[in-house]
């Protein structure tokens, strides 16, 4: 199997995730995320058909692969989603982003507030002017400092390009990280790379002694316990 993406480019350090693996991870359902995930977009794709996120890979019988950048579009997507706005306006929000940003990865690249049923993309000025942002849905221009919601309960660190480098889904004090530069992204310790699952998979096998399943792999026994919320967490309803 050839690990390049829809362009022939390599997805070795970028990470990969099936769908189903997706949505598990930004916590929606599985026909949504099939619903609004596409091939890359032509010129002339209509605002009701843009992708949220682009299929970068398509293994045959329907099962394709999103990169890390194309998670943390659902991501941001799935957060727009619980504040109220519509897959429609979502999608319209990819649209004009995508074109404002030049980029077929917008929700990674752009930092994205909302209010009420709006989305805005803040638009980055220097110190001497008033931050603004653009209303993607009515194409305004307003000051940034009127609006009051974010979408950063959780963490995300940014590349000197303002793109997502890496998400700490419960923030930095769950240790818990995707990276996609390491093990394709799946989730791990940042410390000692190890995969969640695996740590998990010891706690278990120890009936709960985190400290038993710390000396499987030489990590720390909050590395464990992390790694244990981590997947209440995921599996939770």
């Amino acid at each position: 199997m050839s690990f390049l993406d829809a362009t022939g480019q390599s997805l070795i350090g970028v990470g990969v995730y099936t769908l189903s693996q997706a949505a598990t991870l930004v916590r929606l359902p599985k026909a949504t995320v099939d619903s609004i995930v596409g091939p890359v977009p032509g010129d002339d794709t209509p605002p009701r058909t843009y992708p949220v996120a682009i299929a970068e890979l398509d293994l045959g019988e329907d099962e394709k692969i999103v990169t890390f950048q194309g998670l943390m579009d659902l991501r941001v997507a799935a957060r727009l989603r619980e504040q109220g706005i519509s897959w429609p306006a979502i999608r319209l929000a990819a649209y004009h982003a995508s074109r404002i940003l030049k980029t077929r990865h917008p929700f990674t690249t752009g930092t994205f507030r909302t209010e009420s049923n709006k989305v805005f993309l803040s638009l980055r000025q220097g110190r001497p002017k008033p931050k603004t942002a653009i209303d993607l849905l009515n194409r305004q221009q307003v000051f940034e400092d009127v609006i009051e919601q974010s979408l950063t309960d959780d963490i995300v660190l940014r590349d000197k390009s303002g793109r997502i480098a890496r998400h700490y889904p419960l923030g930095r004090k769950v240790k818990v990280v995707l990276d996609p530069e390491r093990r394709f992204g799946e989730p791990i310790d940042p410390d000692s790379g190890v995969p969640v699952k695996a740590l998990a998979g010891a706690y278990h096998a120890e009936k709960g002694n985190a400290t038993a399943a710390a000396r499987w792999f030489d990590v720390t026994r909050q590395a464990v316990l992390d790694a244990v919320a981590f997947e209440t967490w995921l599996n939770r309803n």
